[in-house]
């Protein structure tokens, strides 16, 4: 099961459990259909995916800000875990493409790193990892 139908799934569970709601999902254009496709699976419609709804809708930027500080508190609880700054954990983040390339880092943040994720493809792909 891919990371985008665990969260369909989680997503549909939750939703099923509230009563007279839909959700307002922000999502990019390119992906609303193919949500939807994954939401039909776990059999839940009840929701709307907008590019950029947390611009246009406060609750979803409330949200969207509460899930970036439970991220963030779970990226120091690893780094305090391993004893590694790996910098904020996003791609664009030179700290955290550079704890990728180095063997001995990469070996101890293994298992909190999807290993179906591009900037990790590319590090592969370059064979960038450092002796």
């Amino acid at each position: 099961m891919s990371l985008n139908d665990i969260e369909a799934k989680i997503i549909a569970t939750l939703g099923s459990k509230l009563k007279n709601a839909d959700l307002m999902i922000d999502m990019p254009d390119r992906y609303g259909r193919t949500f939807r496709k994954r939401m039909e699976r776990f059999n839940f419609m009840r929701f709307e995916a907008e590019h950029k709804a947390d611009e246009k809708y406060p609750i979803v930027a409330a949200a969207s800000i509460c899930a970036k500080i439970m991220r963030d508190e779970k990226i120091e609880k690893i780094k305090a875990q391993t004893g590694i700054d790996f910098g904020s954990g996003y791609p664009s983040d030179r700290q955290t493409r550079d704890a990728l390339k180095n063997r001995e880092i990469f070996s101890k943040l293994r298992p909190f790193i999807r290993m179906r994720w591009k900037t990790l493809e590319t590090v592969k792909q370059r064979k960038l990892f450092e002796e």
